[in-house]
């Protein structure tokens, strides 16, 4: 059998005391339960730790040399309960981040730098995705919180962080790509981007609903890379929110406002009923 942890703290309080009063008041028990404790202490440890006399306590050499082991046995015991609830409470472990379409925002390296500044024991994993998962690695688990670009078909909690205007991607020669705005009429009739992923999120990014009939496909994109490939080309457009298209500077591409679109909404999203405190932090902290 071994002993519990209430052995260790009546024998080391007892070993700093030699007052089995005054011990008895440190730890907040009856001088009874004291020497009974240490009493079931010694006959589980095999070994006489301390000598008792009618008018004074002192250790054994074996008390002697137990007691540096005792305190640190009890400052792990600490150290293990204190890690334990920083865990619980979010601020320790592993947090993994997911990012879809958020080249650019500058919500994005303020809130991970917050979060890190706030909650250092906490390892941030982040991760980007491409257009085929538009929610960010939430539905297959492989992030615990995400920085998405709603609306989707399945649902997630949002707390959004940025709304941004849509600007549509066209090749550098396009008769539009001067322009500072155009109305979304104007492009409708080109050949879109298409991908293979959540309907709603495609219907957003083609504007489906401000078209008479379904967009004519010109490429299939699984990225802002090969949708920027597809435009320079002239074998597609698409749209992207504003800090995509201000982010630096993008060879062979032009970047032009859609004044008649709804902007592009990014938030920070988790799993519906997600209750893990390091997400709740998260999560706050965005807000």
């Amino acid at each position: 059998m071994r002993p519990e942890v209430r052995h260790l703290a009546y024998f080391v309080a007892l070993a700093e005391e030699l007052n089995f009063t005054r011990a008895a008041a440190r730890l907040n028990v009856v001088q009874q339960a004291l020497s009974a404790g240490i009493a079931q202490f010694e006959t589980l440890v095999g070994a006489r730790l301390f000598e008792r006399t009618t008018r004074k306590v002192r250790m054994t050499a074996a008390g002697e040399d137990l007691l540096p082991r005792a305190r640190e046995a009890l400052a792990a015991i600490d150290l293990a309960v204190a890690t334990a609830r920083r865990h619980a409470n979010g601020a320790a472990g592993r947090l993994a981040v997911g990012l879809s379409s958020t080249t650019g925002l500058p919500a994005t390296p303020r809130l991970l730098g917050a979060f890190t500044a706030r909650y250092p024991e906490v390892e941030l994993e982040v991760r980007h995705f491409p257009f085929t998962d538009p929610y960010a690695g939430l539905l297959t688990g492989e992030t615990d919180v995400a920085i998405v670009r709603p609306p989707f078909a399945t649902a997630l909690e949002l707390h959004e962080v940025a709304r941004e205007p849509r600007y549509v991607t066209l090749p550098s020669g396009h008769p539009l790509a001067a322009r500072e705005e155009i109305a979304f009429a104007e492009v409708a009739d080109e050949p879109w981007m298409d991908t293979d992923t959540d309907p709603v999120w495609c219907a957003f990014w083609t504007a489906a609903e401000h078209r008479t009939r379904p967009p004519r496909i010109g490429a299939v994109c699984r990225s802002l890379d090969e949708l920027f490939e597809a435009a320079r080309l002239g074998r597609a457009c698409g749209m992207v929110p504003e800090s995509v298209a201000r982010s630096r500077a993008w060879p062979g591409l032009a970047f032009v406002r859609v004044a008649d679109v709804e902007p592009s909404i990014a938030a920070v999203a988790c799993r519906p009923g997600e209750t893990r405190q390091a997400v709740r932090n998260f999560l706050a902290l965005a807000e």
